[in-house]
Protein backbone atom coordinates (compact mmCIF):
# COMPACT_ATOMS: atom_id res chain seq x y z
CA UNK A 1 0.00 0.00 0.00
CA UNK A 2 1.21 3.38 -1.16
CA UNK A 3 1.63 5.92 0.80
CA UNK A 4 -0.78 9.55 0.07
CA UNK A 5 0.15 11.85 -1.90
CA UNK A 6 0.70 14.25 0.53
CA UNK A 7 3.18 12.19 2.75
CA UNK A 8 5.77 11.05 0.15
CA UNK A 9 9.11 12.43 0.15
CA UNK A 10 9.92 14.81 -2.90
CA UNK A 11 12.31 13.19 -5.40
CA UNK A 12 14.15 15.41 -7.87
CA UNK A 13 15.06 13.68 -11.44
CA UNK A 14 17.64 15.79 -13.43
CA UNK A 15 18.00 14.37 -17.14
CA UNK A 16 18.24 15.89 -20.72
CA UNK A 17 16.24 12.81 -22.11
CA UNK A 18 12.42 13.37 -22.22
CA UNK A 19 12.18 9.52 -21.66
CA UNK A 20 14.52 8.68 -18.91
CA UNK A 21 12.05 11.40 -17.08
CA UNK A 22 8.85 9.81 -18.18
CA UNK A 23 10.49 6.18 -17.21
CA UNK A 24 11.60 7.00 -13.55
CA UNK A 25 8.56 8.93 -13.05
CA UNK A 26 6.63 5.96 -13.33
CA UNK A 27 8.83 3.77 -11.31
CA UNK A 28 9.26 6.29 -8.40
CA UNK A 29 5.29 7.93 -8.81
CA UNK A 30 4.23 4.71 -6.16
CA UNK A 31 6.78 5.53 -3.82
CA UNK A 32 7.24 10.10 -4.06
CA UNK A 33 6.14 12.41 -5.25
CA UNK A 34 8.46 13.17 -8.29
CA UNK A 35 9.27 15.96 -9.91
CA UNK A 36 11.66 16.57 -13.26
CA UNK A 37 13.89 19.14 -14.32
CA UNK A 38 15.18 18.78 -18.41
CA UNK A 39 18.76 19.98 -17.10
CA UNK A 40 21.10 21.30 -14.55
CA UNK A 41 19.53 25.12 -14.50
CA UNK A 42 15.98 24.52 -14.31
CA UNK A 43 17.21 21.79 -11.32
CA UNK A 44 18.53 24.50 -9.17
CA UNK A 45 15.51 26.60 -9.84
CA UNK A 46 13.36 23.54 -8.08
CA UNK A 47 16.16 22.73 -5.02
CA UNK A 48 15.72 26.43 -4.37
CA UNK A 49 11.65 26.15 -3.84
CA UNK A 50 11.09 22.57 -3.75
CA UNK A 51 11.68 20.33 -0.54
CA UNK A 52 13.44 18.00 -2.72
CA UNK A 53 14.84 14.50 -0.08
CA UNK A 54 16.25 12.77 -3.49
CA UNK A 55 17.93 13.81 -6.21
CA UNK A 56 18.36 11.62 -9.13
CA UNK A 57 20.65 13.43 -12.12
CA UNK A 58 22.13 12.41 -15.52
CA UNK A 59 26.04 12.59 -15.38
CA UNK A 60 26.24 14.61 -18.80
CA UNK A 61 24.22 17.15 -19.45
CA UNK A 62 24.75 20.86 -21.38
CA UNK A 63 25.62 23.45 -19.45
CA UNK A 64 25.40 22.36 -15.38
CA UNK A 65 26.56 18.57 -15.23
CA UNK A 66 25.47 16.14 -12.71
CA UNK A 67 28.96 16.79 -10.92
CA UNK A 68 28.57 20.80 -10.65
CA UNK A 69 24.90 20.49 -9.49
CA UNK A 70 26.06 17.51 -6.77
CA UNK A 71 27.53 20.59 -5.36
CA UNK A 72 24.98 22.91 -5.61
CA UNK A 73 22.65 20.71 -4.09
CA UNK A 74 24.71 20.77 -1.21
CA UNK A 75 24.33 24.02 -0.72
CA UNK A 76 21.36 24.31 -1.17
CA UNK A 77 19.55 21.00 -0.22
CA UNK A 78 22.47 19.85 2.30
CA UNK A 79 20.02 17.26 3.77
CA UNK A 80 18.72 15.83 0.69
CA UNK A 81 20.64 12.55 -0.98
CA UNK A 82 21.94 12.92 -4.14
CA UNK A 83 21.99 9.95 -6.79
CA UNK A 84 24.28 10.35 -10.01
CA UNK A 85 23.35 8.60 -13.20
CA UNK A 86 25.50 7.76 -16.27
CA UNK A 87 26.41 5.53 -18.79
CA UNK A 88 29.93 6.56 -18.85
CA UNK A 89 30.93 4.87 -15.48
CA UNK A 90 34.30 5.14 -14.44
CA UNK A 91 36.03 4.82 -10.72
CA UNK A 92 37.60 7.92 -10.99
CA UNK A 93 34.19 9.38 -11.96
CA UNK A 94 32.40 7.50 -9.56
CA UNK A 95 34.79 8.36 -6.65
CA UNK A 96 34.64 11.82 -7.42
CA UNK A 97 31.37 11.62 -6.81
CA UNK A 98 31.49 10.09 -3.71
CA UNK A 99 33.81 12.14 -2.36
CA UNK A 100 31.92 14.85 -3.31
CA UNK A 101 28.73 13.80 -1.27
CA UNK A 102 26.83 11.65 -3.16
CA UNK A 103 25.05 8.64 -2.00
CA UNK A 104 25.29 6.38 -5.09
CA UNK A 105 25.21 6.32 -8.43
CA UNK A 106 23.76 4.14 -10.78
CA UNK A 107 24.64 3.13 -14.71
CA UNK A 108 23.13 3.34 -17.81
CA UNK A 109 21.37 1.19 -19.03
CA UNK A 110 20.16 0.00 -15.31
CA UNK A 111 16.90 -2.02 -14.50
CA UNK A 112 14.05 0.21 -13.36
CA UNK A 113 13.84 -2.04 -10.13
CA UNK A 114 17.72 -1.16 -10.06
CA UNK A 115 16.88 2.40 -9.40
CA UNK A 116 14.06 2.29 -7.35
CA UNK A 117 15.84 0.41 -5.05
CA UNK A 118 18.53 2.89 -4.45
CA UNK A 119 16.46 5.59 -4.42
CA UNK A 120 14.51 4.12 -1.72
CA UNK A 121 17.56 3.66 0.55
CA UNK A 122 18.45 7.24 -0.07
CA UNK A 123 14.54 8.30 1.11
CA UNK A 124 15.56 5.96 3.83
CA UNK A 125 18.77 7.60 4.64
CA UNK A 126 17.49 11.21 4.03
CA UNK A 127 14.28 11.10 6.47
CA UNK A 128 16.67 9.81 9.06
CA UNK A 129 17.43 12.27 11.76
CA UNK A 130 20.39 14.48 11.08
CA UNK A 131 22.66 13.78 13.75
CA UNK A 132 23.75 16.75 15.54
CA UNK A 133 27.79 15.63 15.38
CA UNK A 134 27.70 16.28 11.95
CA UNK A 135 28.32 13.14 11.43
CA UNK A 136 26.85 12.12 7.50
CA UNK A 137 26.35 8.23 8.79
CA UNK A 138 28.15 4.81 7.49
CA UNK A 139 29.00 4.79 3.69
CA UNK A 140 28.67 0.88 4.27
CA UNK A 141 26.49 -0.63 6.88
CA UNK A 142 28.63 -0.65 9.85
CA UNK A 143 31.77 0.53 8.46
CA UNK A 144 32.62 3.52 10.56
CA UNK A 145 35.08 6.53 8.73
CA UNK A 146 34.30 9.37 5.76
CA UNK A 147 38.01 9.01 4.80
CA UNK A 148 38.77 9.28 0.96
CA UNK A 149 39.82 5.45 1.08
CA UNK A 150 37.14 4.18 2.94
CA UNK A 151 35.18 6.08 0.22
CA UNK A 152 36.93 4.16 -2.10
CA UNK A 153 36.25 0.69 -0.72
CA UNK A 154 32.20 1.66 0.24
CA UNK A 155 32.26 2.21 -3.93
CA UNK A 156 33.45 -0.73 -5.49
CA UNK A 157 31.59 -2.59 -2.44
CA UNK A 158 28.40 -0.96 -3.63
CA UNK A 159 29.59 -1.65 -7.38
CA UNK A 160 29.63 -5.69 -6.37
CA UNK A 161 27.05 -6.28 -3.77
CA UNK A 162 23.87 -6.12 -6.20
CA UNK A 163 25.17 -8.96 -8.37
CA UNK A 164 25.94 -12.70 -7.51
CA UNK A 165 29.40 -12.28 -8.57
CA UNK A 166 32.00 -13.84 -6.25
CA UNK A 167 33.83 -11.25 -4.13
CA UNK A 168 37.35 -11.47 -2.84
CA UNK A 169 38.67 -9.31 0.19
CA UNK A 170 42.33 -8.47 -0.02
CA UNK A 171 44.04 -7.06 3.32
CA UNK A 172 46.43 -7.51 6.10
CA UNK A 173 44.87 -9.12 9.50
CA UNK A 174 42.41 -6.68 11.28
CA UNK A 175 41.61 -4.47 8.92
CA UNK A 176 37.62 -5.64 8.67
CA UNK A 177 37.45 -8.01 6.38
CA UNK A 178 34.49 -9.56 7.68
CA UNK A 179 32.46 -6.35 8.14
CA UNK A 180 33.16 -5.66 4.67
CA UNK A 181 31.63 -9.25 3.77
CA UNK A 182 28.51 -8.64 5.74
CA UNK A 183 28.08 -5.45 3.86
CA UNK A 184 28.48 -7.15 0.53
CA UNK A 185 25.90 -9.61 1.80
CA UNK A 186 23.66 -6.68 3.35
CA UNK A 187 23.54 -4.55 0.03
CA UNK A 188 23.04 -7.67 -2.29
CA UNK A 189 19.29 -9.38 -3.52
CA UNK A 190 20.05 -11.83 -0.77
CA UNK A 191 20.09 -9.84 1.97
CA UNK A 192 16.87 -11.69 3.66
CA UNK A 193 18.98 -14.71 3.70
CA UNK A 194 21.92 -16.26 6.10
CA UNK A 195 24.70 -15.10 6.14
CA UNK A 196 27.21 -17.96 7.23
CA UNK A 197 31.11 -17.10 8.01
CA UNK A 198 33.62 -19.64 8.70
CA UNK A 199 37.74 -18.50 9.56
CA UNK A 200 39.53 -21.55 7.29
CA UNK A 201 42.76 -21.35 9.73
CA UNK A 202 40.51 -21.44 12.91
CA UNK A 203 39.21 -25.17 11.86
CA UNK A 204 41.45 -28.26 11.81
CA UNK A 205 42.46 -28.59 8.19
CA UNK A 206 41.01 -32.48 8.75
CA UNK A 207 37.97 -31.50 10.32
CA UNK A 208 37.01 -28.02 7.72
CA UNK A 209 36.19 -30.53 4.61
CA UNK A 210 33.30 -31.71 7.31
CA UNK A 211 32.28 -28.44 7.81
CA UNK A 212 31.83 -27.17 4.90
CA UNK A 213 30.24 -29.58 3.10
CA UNK A 214 28.68 -32.19 5.49
CA UNK A 215 28.23 -35.82 5.72
CA UNK A 216 26.03 -38.97 5.61
CA UNK A 217 25.53 -41.12 8.87
CA UNK A 218 28.32 -43.84 9.17
CA UNK A 219 30.69 -41.58 6.95
CA UNK A 220 33.52 -41.91 10.09
CA UNK A 221 33.47 -42.91 13.17
CA UNK A 222 31.64 -40.32 15.37
CA UNK A 223 29.10 -39.51 12.61
CA UNK A 224 26.56 -40.68 13.95
CA UNK A 225 23.47 -38.85 12.03
CA UNK A 226 23.10 -37.16 8.59
CA UNK A 227 24.69 -32.95 9.26
CA UNK A 228 24.54 -30.70 6.40
CA UNK A 229 27.34 -28.15 5.62
CA UNK A 230 27.87 -24.80 6.01
CA UNK A 231 27.31 -24.76 1.87
CA UNK A 232 24.03 -26.15 2.17
CA UNK A 233 23.53 -23.78 5.18
CA UNK A 234 24.20 -20.66 3.37
CA UNK A 235 21.26 -21.90 0.81
CA UNK A 236 20.05 -18.85 -1.00
CA UNK A 237 22.37 -16.65 1.17
CA UNK A 238 26.01 -15.70 1.29
CA UNK A 239 29.07 -17.53 2.65
CA UNK A 240 31.95 -15.80 3.70
CA UNK A 241 34.83 -17.95 4.00
CA UNK A 242 37.87 -15.90 5.74
CA UNK A 243 41.45 -16.95 5.06
CA UNK A 244 40.47 -18.64 2.02
CA UNK A 245 44.93 -19.48 1.56
CA UNK A 246 44.53 -21.82 4.11
CA UNK A 247 42.78 -24.53 2.69
CA UNK A 248 45.01 -26.99 2.10
CA UNK A 249 45.54 -28.04 -1.68
CA UNK A 250 43.02 -31.61 -1.88
CA UNK A 251 40.01 -29.14 -0.38
CA UNK A 252 40.83 -26.01 -3.01
CA UNK A 253 39.50 -29.16 -5.71
CA UNK A 254 36.49 -29.75 -3.85
CA UNK A 255 36.22 -26.11 -3.25
CA UNK A 256 36.60 -25.69 -7.24
CA UNK A 257 34.11 -28.25 -8.15
CA UNK A 258 30.90 -27.20 -5.68
CA UNK A 259 31.75 -23.59 -7.17
CA UNK A 260 31.37 -24.77 -11.31
CA UNK A 261 28.59 -27.30 -10.55
CA UNK A 262 26.47 -25.01 -7.66
CA UNK A 263 26.14 -27.92 -6.07
CA UNK A 264 27.92 -30.15 -3.37
CA UNK A 265 28.28 -33.72 -2.02
CA UNK A 266 28.41 -34.53 1.33
CA UNK A 267 30.77 -37.22 2.90
CA UNK A 268 29.88 -40.63 2.64
CA UNK A 269 27.30 -39.66 -0.08
CA UNK A 270 27.60 -40.36 -3.91
CA UNK A 271 25.12 -37.91 -5.25
CA UNK A 272 25.59 -34.24 -5.02
CA UNK A 273 23.44 -31.61 -3.48
CA UNK A 274 22.34 -28.33 -5.51
CA UNK A 275 22.98 -25.42 -3.93
CA UNK A 276 22.21 -21.34 -4.46
CA UNK A 277 25.17 -19.28 -3.02
CA UNK A 278 27.05 -16.49 -3.37
CA UNK A 279 30.98 -16.80 -2.09
CA UNK A 280 32.52 -13.85 -0.22
CA UNK A 281 36.18 -15.15 0.35
CA UNK A 282 39.10 -13.54 2.03
CA UNK A 283 42.77 -13.59 2.73
CA UNK A 284 45.78 -11.60 3.92
CA UNK A 285 48.22 -13.74 1.68
CA UNK A 286 49.60 -12.87 -1.48
CA UNK A 287 47.26 -15.47 -3.68
CA UNK A 288 48.97 -15.07 -6.87
CA UNK A 289 52.09 -15.87 -5.69
CA UNK A 290 51.49 -18.93 -3.73
CA UNK A 291 49.72 -19.83 -7.77
CA UNK A 292 52.93 -19.41 -8.81
CA UNK A 293 54.34 -21.57 -6.27
CA UNK A 294 51.69 -23.95 -6.91
CA UNK A 295 50.33 -23.88 -3.36
CA UNK A 296 47.10 -22.58 -4.42
CA UNK A 297 45.12 -23.71 -7.32
CA UNK A 298 44.87 -22.01 -10.41
CA UNK A 299 41.58 -22.90 -11.71
CA UNK A 300 40.23 -21.72 -7.98
CA UNK A 301 41.95 -18.46 -8.37
CA UNK A 302 40.53 -17.90 -11.83
CA UNK A 303 36.97 -19.01 -9.77
CA UNK A 304 37.23 -16.64 -7.39
CA UNK A 305 38.69 -13.91 -8.24
CA UNK A 306 35.56 -12.19 -10.19
CA UNK A 307 35.50 -9.22 -8.11
CA UNK A 308 38.58 -8.12 -5.62
CA UNK A 309 37.91 -5.18 -2.85
CA UNK A 310 41.66 -4.49 -1.45
CA UNK A 311 40.43 -3.05 1.88
CA UNK A 312 42.91 -0.08 3.06
CA UNK A 313 45.39 -1.01 5.86
CA UNK A 314 44.21 1.63 8.91
CA UNK A 315 47.47 3.50 8.51
CA UNK A 316 46.09 4.62 5.19
CA UNK A 317 43.04 5.44 6.87
CA UNK A 318 44.46 8.28 9.21
CA UNK A 319 41.12 10.50 8.52
CA UNK A 320 39.17 7.85 10.55
CA UNK A 321 41.72 7.22 13.38
CA UNK A 322 39.68 9.88 15.91
CA UNK A 323 35.80 8.85 14.43
CA UNK A 324 36.68 5.06 14.86
CA UNK A 325 38.27 5.71 18.27
CA UNK A 326 35.22 7.90 19.63
CA UNK A 327 33.11 4.98 18.30
CA UNK A 328 35.36 1.96 20.29
CA UNK A 329 35.32 4.32 23.40
CA UNK A 330 31.26 4.26 23.25
CA UNK A 331 31.32 0.15 22.60
CA UNK A 332 34.48 -0.42 25.24
CA UNK A 333 33.57 -2.41 28.11
CA UNK A 334 32.13 -0.35 31.34
CA UNK A 335 35.23 1.10 33.51
CA UNK A 336 35.05 2.27 37.21
CA UNK A 337 34.54 6.02 36.34
CA UNK A 338 33.59 7.52 33.59
CA UNK A 339 35.16 8.49 30.18
CA UNK A 340 33.54 10.27 27.02
CA UNK A 341 36.52 11.49 25.12
CA UNK A 342 40.26 12.03 24.52
CA UNK A 343 42.60 14.76 25.12
CA UNK A 344 43.92 16.19 21.66
CA UNK A 345 47.26 15.32 22.18
CA UNK A 346 45.76 11.58 22.81
CA UNK A 347 44.16 11.74 19.43
CA UNK A 348 47.33 13.20 17.59
CA UNK A 349 48.89 9.96 19.35
CA UNK A 350 46.63 7.65 18.03
CA UNK A 351 46.79 9.29 14.39
CA UNK A 352 50.01 8.64 14.41
CA UNK A 353 50.88 5.74 14.70
CA UNK A 354 51.15 3.57 11.85
CA UNK A 355 48.81 0.37 13.95
CA UNK A 356 50.68 -3.03 12.45
CA UNK A 357 47.69 -4.72 13.75
CA UNK A 358 45.07 -2.47 11.93
CA UNK A 359 41.78 -1.64 13.06
CA UNK A 360 41.31 -4.67 15.67
CA UNK A 361 44.62 -3.22 17.38
CA UNK A 362 43.04 0.44 17.66
CA UNK A 363 39.91 -1.22 19.43
CA UNK A 364 42.04 -3.45 21.90
CA UNK A 365 44.34 0.14 22.72
CA UNK A 366 40.87 2.29 23.36
CA UNK A 367 39.13 -0.25 25.36
CA UNK A 368 42.90 -0.58 27.51
CA UNK A 369 42.92 3.26 27.88
CA UNK A 370 39.58 3.59 29.34
CA UNK A 371 40.32 1.12 31.68
CA UNK A 372 43.40 3.09 33.35
CA UNK A 373 42.34 6.77 32.54
CA UNK A 374 42.01 8.48 35.57
CA UNK A 375 40.03 11.37 34.08
CA UNK A 376 37.07 11.68 32.16
CA UNK A 377 39.06 11.92 28.91
CA UNK A 378 42.34 9.79 27.87
CA UNK A 379 45.37 11.29 27.97
CA UNK A 380 48.58 10.52 26.37
CA UNK A 381 49.71 8.53 29.00
CA UNK A 382 46.59 6.11 29.00
CA UNK A 383 47.43 4.98 25.88
CA UNK A 384 49.47 1.97 25.96
CA UNK A 385 53.63 2.52 25.20
CA UNK A 386 53.78 1.10 21.63
CA UNK A 387 51.37 3.56 20.64
CA UNK A 388 53.52 6.41 22.12
CA UNK A 389 56.91 5.31 20.90
CA UNK A 390 57.86 4.00 24.24
CA UNK A 391 59.41 1.13 26.14
CA UNK A 392 59.63 0.70 29.66
CA UNK A 393 57.10 0.73 32.73
CA UNK A 394 53.88 -0.99 31.17
CA UNK A 395 56.73 -4.13 29.64
CA UNK A 396 58.29 -4.07 33.64
CA UNK A 397 58.16 -7.73 34.71
CA UNK A 398 57.77 -6.47 38.07
CA UNK A 399 54.43 -5.01 37.24
CA UNK A 400 53.03 -8.59 38.18
CA UNK A 401 54.14 -8.64 41.43
CA UNK A 402 51.58 -5.89 42.34
CA UNK A 403 47.93 -5.41 43.06
CA UNK A 404 45.82 -4.39 40.04
CA UNK A 405 45.50 -0.82 41.19
CA UNK A 406 49.12 -0.21 42.04
CA UNK A 407 50.33 -2.09 38.77
CA UNK A 408 48.10 0.04 36.65
CA UNK A 409 49.25 3.93 38.33
CA UNK A 410 53.43 2.72 37.80
CA UNK A 411 52.60 1.71 34.29
CA UNK A 412 50.81 5.18 33.80
CA UNK A 413 53.06 7.53 35.69
CA UNK A 414 56.12 5.53 33.78
CA UNK A 415 54.51 5.79 30.40
CA UNK A 416 53.36 9.61 31.30
CA UNK A 417 57.33 10.44 32.10
CA UNK A 418 58.29 8.70 28.71
CA UNK A 419 56.07 10.26 27.02
CA UNK A 420 57.32 13.84 28.17
CA UNK A 421 61.11 12.94 27.69
CA UNK A 422 60.81 11.79 23.87
CA UNK A 423 58.74 14.90 23.35
CA UNK A 424 60.95 17.33 24.40
CA UNK A 425 64.03 15.22 22.59
CA UNK A 426 62.02 15.64 19.31
CA UNK A 427 61.56 18.86 19.62
CA UNK A 428 64.95 19.79 21.18
CA UNK A 429 64.34 20.76 24.59
CA UNK A 430 61.97 23.71 23.51
CA UNK A 431 59.22 23.23 25.68
CA UNK A 432 57.04 25.56 24.03
CA UNK A 433 57.01 23.21 21.09
CA UNK A 434 56.63 20.55 23.04
CA UNK A 435 53.48 22.47 24.53
CA UNK A 436 51.99 22.30 21.71
CA UNK A 437 52.35 19.09 20.10
CA UNK A 438 51.12 17.73 23.38
CA UNK A 439 47.80 19.97 23.08
CA UNK A 440 48.33 21.63 26.38
CA UNK A 441 49.36 25.14 27.35
CA UNK A 442 53.09 26.39 27.94
CA UNK A 443 52.63 26.66 32.03
CA UNK A 444 50.57 23.03 31.62
CA UNK A 445 53.17 21.39 30.06
CA UNK A 446 55.91 22.71 32.86
CA UNK A 447 53.62 21.85 35.32
CA UNK A 448 53.30 18.02 34.05
CA UNK A 449 57.12 17.92 33.57
CA UNK A 450 57.58 18.66 37.83
CA UNK A 451 54.66 16.06 38.40
CA UNK A 452 56.92 13.05 36.67
CA UNK A 453 60.26 14.60 37.63
CA UNK A 454 61.42 15.48 34.06
CA UNK A 455 64.22 18.19 33.56
CA UNK A 456 65.72 19.70 30.77
CA UNK A 457 68.95 18.51 29.79
CA UNK A 458 70.64 21.94 28.40
CA UNK A 459 67.57 24.33 29.28
CA UNK A 460 65.36 25.22 26.69
CA UNK A 461 66.14 26.00 23.64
Amino acid sequence: MSLPPSARPTVLVVDDHPNMLRLLRKVLKADARVITAPGGAEALVLLEKEPVAVVLADLRMPGIDGLALLNQCKRLRPNAEFVLMTAYATVPTAVEALRAGAYDYLTKPFEPEAARAVVLRAMGRAAGPVPSSGDPGPLLPGLVGQSLATKDLALLVRRFAPSDATVVLLGETGTGKELVARAVHQLSTRADRRFVAVNCAAIPAELLESELFGYARGAFTGAGRDRAGLFEEADKGTLFLDEIGELRFSLQAKLTRALEQRAVRRIGESQERPVDVRLVAATHRDIEAMVKAETFREDLWYRLNVATVQIPPLRERRGDIEQLSAHFLREAPASPRKVVGFSPAAIQALVDYDWPGNVRQLRSAVERARLVATHDRIDVGDLPPEVIGIGGGAHDGNLAALPWSEAVEKARVDAAKDYLVEVLRRHGNKVSEAAAHAGVERESFYRLMRRYGVQLEDGEG
